[in-house]
Parts: structure tokens; C-alpha cells; sequence
């Protein structure tokens, strides 16, 4: 029984979220597979898949369930909520364009990585940063260029919590597993301003991030830049492309701060 300190849960919205949130790790999925995952009858999970798709929060076809175009509008209306969001948009194309790469906006949620926006420089290569599970390397930070700029700018109890809960797993040889070698990487992030993803998520595959502040002193996100291995080495990969970043971070800071400035209501 809960505590008085508790907030009251209605089991219905809890199953309602834990169905949005498995289709959206798996994709798509049967009847028998949302009851099986969620802990629910097959009768009472199509009861509720059939109401989903009433409203168009889930479209089925062939017995299969997938997220709906409903949903869409709901994300935007977040994005265009958020005060980094707004301050970062036009940077971030910016960057994309001087920089002829994959520009991003990135920030933390729940310990991994979140992307806000991505824009695409005329010859760039991207690559999905959207997590179809968890545990993919796109949204982990201590092998992502955005997400070692905030780790390296968060109190070190956090990065302990997360390190704890999501671990430090290897996606190739380059991955830092060890956790006071990674704890001095970040000290280095620290002092130079930017990181540095050199082939630690995915084979061929080379990054540049550097933190956004808020107040000076926040983490509440990060600015990076995404390219091929084969045409960013040398001075293009260790000086140029970061000067760019940390130039785009810095611009950020400064709307963010412009936007809420004057004003009493807290960021978010």
C-alpha cells in the first residue's frame, strides 16, 4: 500500500504507456507479444490496441501493431516547447551547412542520449540516432562525442548513477570500458572545451561535441558533429570541426540566455 507522499497511479494509463512504449522499442508487434510484454491478457491487450487505434495512436495492418501518425503532432508540440530547442534550431542548420556534415542537437534523458534535431550538410552522411531499442550505441554516452561533452560537465555523483545503471559497454575496440580511463578522458573534454568520438560507436564512423551550459555552469545539452572516418583525420577531425562546434555551442548559450532573459519562469 503507498504512502501518503505517494502520487496516485491509475493502472489503465500505466498499461496505455507501457503499449506505446514497447511498439516504440520494437517497432511493430502482435497482440500475443504487447499481452506477453506488458503482463496482460491477449483479450484485454486487443481491447486496448483496438482503442489506441481508434484514437490513431497505433495503425495495424496484417495483425501487426506499429505507432500511429497521431503521435507526431504530440512530439513537435515538446520540441517546440523546449528552450534549448528553440535557442539551437537555426545554429544547428547553420553548422550543417558551414560544415557540410551531420550537425546535431543532443541532450540527456533517463541517462542516454536524446536527439533533438539533426540537420544535413549538402554531401553529408548521417546515420539513425533514433534508438529502435535501448541499448543501441546511438543513444549511450560514453561513446558518442555529444555524450561525453555532458558527462564531462555533470557531478561526478551522476556520472557514477549512470554509469551504474546503463553500464560502460564496448561496440568496438576504440570503446572506453574502463571507468577511470573514461573519467580521465572527461577531465581532458573538460579543459579543451569539446570531445572527441574517434570510431567508438561504429566502425568508420568519427564525431566532435561540445557541451551547452546554461548559466554558465548547467550541462542541458550538446552540439555534434557526425562524419566519415575517411575524410576527417588530422586537423580537420582535432582542430577545425571542433572550433566549429564549440563557436555553435557558444551561440546557442547565448540565445538561450537572450530568450530568458528578464523573465522568472525556470528553463525547460
Amino acid at each position: 500500500m503507498g504512502t501518503d507522499n505517494e502520487p496516485r497511479r491509475i493502472q489503465s494509463a500505466d498499461r496505455v504507456c507501457d503499449i506505446l512504449e514497447h511498439l516504440r522499442e520494437t517497432e511493430s508487434a502482435t497482440v500475443s507479444e504487447v499481452a506477453d510484454a506488458v503482463g496482460l491478457s491477449p483479450g484485454t491487450a486487443h481491447t486496448y490496441l483496438s482503442t489506441l487505434e481508434s484514437r490513431g495512436f497505433v495503425r495495424k495492418h496484417d495483425d501487426v501493431y506499429r505507432l500511429g501518425l497521431e503521435l507526431l503532432p504530440y512530439g513537435d508540440q515538446v520540441r517546440l516547447q523546449n528552450d534549448l530547442y528553440r535557442a539551437a534550431t537555426e545554429e544547428i542548420h547553420r553548422l550543417a551547412h558551414d560544415s557540410d556534415a551531420c550537425a546535431h542537437l543532443m541532450t540527456e534523458y533517463d541517462g542516454r542520449l536524446l536527439i533533438f534535431q539533426e540537420s544535413f550538410g549538402e554531401n553529408a552522411i548521417g546515420m539513425d540516432f533514433h534508438p529502435r531499442k535501448r541499448e543501441r550505441p546511438q543513444s549511450m554516452l560514453h561513446c558518442t562525442a555529444a555524450g561525453k561533452a555532458i558527462l564531462a560537465h555533470m557531478p561526478d555523483y551522476r556520472v557514477a548513477q549512470i554509469i551504474e545503471t546503463h553500464g560502460l559497454a564496448s561496440y568496438t575496440s576504440s570503446t572506453v570500458t574502463d571507468e577511470a580511463e573514461l573519467a580521465a578522458e572527461l577531465e581532458q573534454i573538460r579543459e579543451r572545451g569539446f570531445a572527441l568520438n574517434d570510431q567508438e560507436q561504429m566502425r568508420g564512423l568519427r564525431a566532435v561535441g561540445a557541451p551547452i551550459r546554461y548559466d554558465g555552469e548547467h550541462v542541458v545539452g550538446a552540439v555534434s558533429l557526425s562524419g566519415g572516418a575517411s575524410n576527417w583525420s588530422g586537423e580537420r577531425f582535432r582542430q577545425e570541426l571542433p572550433e566549429k562546434v564549440m563557436r555553435a555551442a557558444n551561440a546557442i548559450e547565448v540565445n538561450l540566455h537572450s530568450e530568458l532573459s528578464g523573465t522568472e519562469r525556470p528553463f525547460v
